[in-house]
């Protein structure tokens, strides 16, 4: 292996570190705000309870409030902006770093020249 190759391979680890890590805090933080809706509003079963919080991390008014998953990501809006920041972030940073290590694959595969 080159240094050439080996540069590549190593920039591509790191980036594909900080994907995983940002997937892994988007399904943490989902999982601790599904979980805190769960505990507050009884009635909401698993899949609305994903829908609140989807709604809330996205920031859009979709749903009317009365209902409970509305009333829900409201409350998580209010009681949990910080975490609410850290799934945006993470979301952001998803998308990111998988345009990053496309970028880092193809820069690699096209600096490669004749060797194969």
């Amino acid at each position: 292996m080159s240094g050439h190759d080996l540069g590549f391979f190593i920039a591509g680890l790191l980036v594909f570190f900080a994907f995983a890590l940002a997937v892994q805090m988007r399904i943490l933080a989902g999982i601790a705000l599904k979980r805190a809706v769960r505990a507050k509003f009884t009635e909401l079963d698993d899949g609305k309870a994903r829908f609140a919080v989807a709604n809330a991390v996205s920031g859009k008014r979709e749903l009317e409030e009365g209902d409970a998953a509305g009333d829900a990501a409201q409350w998580l809006s209010a009681e949990y902006p910080r975490a609410i920041g850290h799934v945006r972030l993470a979301r952001r940073a998803t998308f990111a770093m998988g345009a990053v290590l496309l970028a880092v694959i193809a820069c690699w595969r096209l600096t490669a020249g004749g060797e194969a």
